[in-house]
């Protein structure tokens, strides 16, 4: 199955800014809010996702209006965005999903999520040397 890559990015910026935006509330819930009903593990948990999630946001939106001045992308730049995508998902969300007892919580998912992160950086490290 081919994903169409205009619309992959289009969706990918979208999901971008909501990361962006969410990044802001959830930064403003910790300061106002979480800082004092959350204490030591819940609040390391609670700030060290929010914080992977803010970096990984600059890193989407940079990949992603890169991609868009290519003709070309080829496949795995697109590769690493899904990944980068599907690991904040698995990552973030099951944290998240934990402390605020969300549903869908598996706490499995968090390491997959944080090897795909990783998975999708290396290969990203890789394209630089293989790309033309």
């Amino acid at each position: 199955m081919m994903v169409n890559q205009h619309f992959l990015l289009k969706l990918s910026l979208c999901l971008t800014a909501v990361y962006g935006a969410v990044v802001i509330g959830m930064s403003a819930a910790i300061s106002h809010v979480f800082l004092e009903q959350f204490s030591g593990k819940m609040l390391a948990s609670l700030l060290s996702s929010t914080f992977l999630l803010a970096f990984q946001t600059l890193a989407l939106l940079a990949l992603g209006l890169y991609l868009k001045t290519l003709a070309s992308p080829g496949k795995l730049l697109p590769t690493v965005l899904i990944g980068w995508h599907l690991g904040l998902w698995l990552f973030v969300y099951t944290v998240w999903a934990g402390l605020f007892a969300l549903p869908l919580h598996f706490g499995q998912l968090a390491p997959l999520g944080g090897q795909l992160l990783l998975i999708s950086w290396l290969l990203l490290a890789v394209i630089a040397w293989i790309r033309k």
